[in-house]
């Protein structure tokens, strides 16, 4: 039994909600808490101002261009580039172009959460 695990993108679900395709990579016990995605968006798609309050986040474009609203900055991508987004950092996303932006996402695990103090 090997030891590690093999998924082709062609082979996984994906959904359509304004990307052209939308995969997610992880599968139960795979890097616990790890969670890796393939993203295609259309050209003029948009993902709106969001805050992952507990979570870091890489944002890796593959191909295409893209723009991203950063803290309130706005920051123009292209492939090759490599973005992090530290936790309760606000982003959004759009793609630039009359092309597909095609990117990966990882997120590392959600931080521990606290007890409640009385």
């Amino acid at each position: 039994m090997p030891r590690y695990t093999l998924r082709r993108l062609h082979k996984l679900p994906s959904r359509d909600e304004g990307l052209r395709r939308y995969t997610v990579l992880n599968t139960p016990g795979m890097l616990v808490g790890l969670s890796v995605q393939h993203e295609v968006m259309r050209p003029g798609a948009e993902a709106p101002v969001q805050v992952e309050d507990e979570r870091g986040t890489l944002v890796f474009t593959l191909s295409g261009r893209g723009v991203m609203e950063l803290d309130g900055d706005r920051v123009e991508v292209a492939a090759n580039d490599l973005v992090h987004i530290p936790p309760a950092v606000p982003y959004g996303m759009k793609t630039l172009g009359t092309s597909d932006w095609t990117y990966m996402v990882v997120q590392g695990p959600a931080a521990a959460v606290r007890a409640a103090t009385g």
